[in-house]
């Protein structure tokens, strides 16, 4: 694959095709932007390209030997330094330093690609940021993280940092449509789930969890016809088995942000990321005020936020739902009625085990 079959990220990609026609690729990138936009693929393209053995300006020819051991993993030049275990470790970047003693074995340029470099542990780096500070010629290293937040600052300054945007709606639909066989209707279903991640698009084509979704939202979609103690078994049995918590309060975020969408007028055509809950999204969208609607999404994104410290998932359901519920049943207005425990303080009072 060279960068035309790149989906998206055209910006990115006619940056570094410039670079390579006019042989001025700096020492290392920082690539950064959401899970799935293609940040591992541009750069595992991009070392190709500095590499391939045909003269094609600013691309890889894809066919030459060299092309073909990147493709396979198997170029001696071209390296991927992921987490071993939770981290990147120290022992990994020291075996880096040592290599890049030496020049490169068959191609023009070693490059090296550290895939979600906030991964690295302090000491690891650090002697990162020391062989930033001195970089070898004939070496190219390319970072990826989500954020550049996540990295020591010094880092950060010594690297060309280029930003992933998620991709388009169109792109994913074109892409799932083409690759999946997938009706129109329901490839732009999945391309408005997958918020601009192909990776997730992709997850999103197994009928489970779309199936789960759709479950989901009909329980919060019928909330008014339920009483209080059917929202307590209804929490219980969400809890268990292997359910995928966190995907859960995802779709229920999406939920929210469409009630809150049609609240404000804006929805036009495609605008519902749960297109196929227009009719219901319509009919219970009034039911609720547009504070309400921000408060309970602020807390979906807490308790997410809160998954890793092993939160209490009954408590965190049944106070969902109860609110919700009695939103619907109450529909009282914003400014006599507020949603106490809808904030970050209940977690430390009743989330945790």
């Amino acid at each position: 694959m060279g960068f035309a079959e790149i989906l998206g990220q055209q910006s990115v990609v006619g940056l570094l095709q410039k670079a390579l026609s006019r042989e001025r690729l700096p020492h290392a990138f920082l690539f950064t932007g959401m899970q799935g936009v293609g940040k591992l693929l541009v750069a595992l393209t991009l070392s190709k390209a500095v590499n391939c053995e045909q003269t094609v300006a600013g691309d890889c020819c894809d066919h030459c030997l060299s092309c073909r051991k990147a493709t396979s993993g198997n170029h001696p030049d071209i390296s991927l330094i992921e987490s071993d275990g939770s981290f990147i470790k120290i022992e990994q970047i020291r075996s880096l330093k040592r290599s890049l003693r030496f020049r490169p074995l068959e191609g023009r340029c070693r490059v090296t690609v550290i895939q979600n470099a906030p991964n690295m542990k302090a000491e690891a780096a650090n002697a990162l940021l020391k062989v930033l500070e001195e970089p070898p010629p004939d070496n190219l290293l390319i970072l990826t993280a989500t954020e550049s937040a996540a990295l020591i600052p010094t880092i950060v300054s010594r690297c060309l940092h280029l930003r992933f945007q998620p991709l388009a709606a169109s792109d994913l639909t074109a892409h799932l449509t083409q690759t999946h066989s997938l009706p129109p209707e329901r490839a732009r279903l999945i391309a408005g789930l997958a918020g601009g991640s192909l990776s997730r698009a992709e997850e999103l084509v197994d009928e489970g969890k779309i199936a789960r979704r759709h479950k989901v939202l009909e329980a919060v979609a019928n909330l008014h016809q339920f009483k209080a103690a059917d929202l307590i078994a209804t929490a219980e049995a969400w809890r268990g088995g292997n359910t995928d918590f966190v995907q859960d309060l995802e779709w229920l975020k999406t939920w929210t942000r469409d009630l809150l969408i049609y609240n404000l007028k804006v929805v036009a055509g495609g605008d519902l990321i749960n297109s196929d809950f227009d009719n219901k999204i319509a009919t219970a969208a009034p039911q609720f005020c547009n504070q309400h609607l921000i408060e309970v999404f602020e807390f979906l994104c807490t308790a997410q936020e809160a998954i890793s410290y092993n939160i209490n998932k009954r408590l965190c359901l049944e106070t969902l739902l109860l609110r919700l519920h009695s939103l619907v049943t109450t529909n009282e207005d914003s400014a006599s009625y507020s949603l106490p425990g809808l904030g970050k303080g209940i977690f430390a009072r009743t989330f945790y085990e």
